[in-house]
């Protein structure tokens, strides 16, 4: 059986002071020292970018010999089968945009470093 109470029985009214919540975890029963992480605001060291640079040139190369293979695998698909294959023709303009990635990194036109720092494919 439900009670009926009345507004002026309930003491959570107006007159009732407002009670503020820890975040779970964050008591004094669960305070521990915590690390910082600190937000880099500096720009990177250039011999860290140098270095970078290095290893993406190598990747460069890489995927220019990649690009080189699905060229030779699209032209055979063409000559025997007389239609080109999507799937080569798909992962070569993703090719395309990591490669063109790997320029603007190499060049200083971003600071954002292509695949694996960011997801395959081209931007939305």
């Amino acid at each position: 059986m439900v009670e009926d109470r009345k507004p002026e029985d309930d003491k959570s009214g107006d007159d009732a002071e407002p009670q503020v919540l820890e975040e779970p975890g964050t008591g004094p029963e669960t305070h521990k020292e915590v690390p910082e992480w600190e937000i880099e605001d500096e720009p990177e060291n250039p011999w860290m970018r140098g270095l970078w640079m290095v290893i993406l040139a190598i990747l460069f190369g890489v995927g220019e010999f990649i690009l080189v293979v699905a060229a030779v695998f699209q032209f055979l698909w063409l000559i025997f089968a007389k239609e080109k294959n999507q799937n080569i023709a798909d992962f070569g303009k993703d090719l395309a945009d990591w490669l063109a990635r790997i320029a603007l990194f190499q060049t200083g036109t971003t600071e954002d470093k292509p695949f694996p720092f960011a997801r395959w494919g081209p931007e939305d």
